[in-house]
């Protein structure tokens, strides 16, 4: 009897140290077919699964802390009414070319737009509905891996030169393949100049100073603006340029006084209005030629300042078109 205790009692410890590797082998089982089905949520039959992503469409500035990429699509001088186009290009990033045709769905992106100003510290806003449009979709083709459409910009009454505009875009659905997290949407921001906008030569013209309202000087200041360094109009509304790098007599150094001077031009009669912001007397001198001729892109202009004190005044200053900035 007493042996066939002992046999009891080892068979019994046998058949749990059996059970526990059932459970153990059991438990490695489910833990392996868990670690599988994780593991085909990023795989793509045998390796890794193609990417959906905005690429590059010419210049991609996006900054290391910036979630979102930022495309600058700089459109050049556009008159009104005149409409451009810009690239979204949008890729199937991965091993693979797409194996069939793969439909994009695109939509704004208010929350990309928020959070890449964030980020960054801008203030861009999307622009007013009649001045872009964009494709609702983009069909990547079967056997591609990357594909090009384009938005249309336009430049409309509604567009404001002292904003800051750009087009939050988001790839909504994909008929195949995932979204990437970042570049799943992108931030393309868009700068438009006016036709009068540019690098300009300075061709003809006179500086006067005076030390009473008609008393001229004669100092190395005073004298010809002919053949003084290049002079640059950049865009400050539909109609109106800042005049930078404007200069004395020689060139040696810049006019003061007459910060951010202007000149608008009136696109019914090409005539043209100055101002300065920063010295309220500054405008066009009566009776003498302020006007535009958009045939050759040549300003003439005749303005004077502080003509109670000690005036100052140019005189048929001729500026010409040299390039685009």
């Amino acid at each position: 009897m007493g042996n066939a205790i002992i046999i009891t009692k080892k068979k019994s410890k046998m058949n749990i140290k059996y059970l526990l590797n059932i459970v153990l082998a059991t438990s490695a089982i489910l833990t392996l077919n868990s670690c599988l089905k994780k593991r085909a949520t990023t795989l793509d039959g045998d390796g890794p699964r193609n990417i959906i992503e905005f690429k590059n469409t010419g210049s991609n500035n996006a900054t290391s802390t910036s979630f979102y990429p930022l495309y600058n699509q700089d459109l050049g001088s556009m008159n009104q009414g005149e409409s451009k186009n810009f690239n979204i290009n949008v890729g199937y990033s991965g091993e693979n070319v797409a194996p069939s045709d793969i439909t994009l769905t695109l939509a704004l992106d208010q929350n990309a737009l928020d959070r890449f100003n964030k980020e960054n510290g801008t203030n861009y806003t999307i622009p007013p509905s009649d001045v872009f449009t964009f494709p609702a979709s983009i069909v990547i083709k079967k056997g591609t891996r990357v594909t090009t459409d384009s938005a249309k910009v336009t430049l409309t009454a509604n567009f404001d030169f002292n904003a800051s505009y750009a087009i939050p875009l988001q790839i909504t659905k994909a008929s195949m393949g995932v979204i990437s997290a970042n570049f799943g949407s992108a931030v393309y921001s868009i700068n438009i100049r006016n036709s009068y906008d540019g690098v300009y030569s300075s061709v003809a013209g006179t500086v006067q100073r005076y030390s009473s309202p008609t008393t001229p000087t004669a100092d190395a200041l005073s004298g010809s603006m002919a053949g003084n360094p290049d002079v640059t109009l950049t865009t400050v509304g539909p109609y109106t340029v800042e005049i930078g790098n404007l200069r004395w007599a020689g060139g040696t150094s810049g006019i003061a006084g007459i910060d951010h001077l202007q000149a608008t031009v009136d696109p019914a009669t090409n005539k043209v209005t100055m101002k300065a912001l920063g010295n309220a007397t500054l405008a066009d001198i009566p009776g003498k030629q302020n006007s535009y001729d958009p045939a050759t892109k040549t300003y003439t202009l005749n303005f004077d300042w502080n003509q109670t004190a000690n005036k100052r005044e140019v005189l048929g200053l001729v500026l010409k078109f040299k390039k685009e900035r």
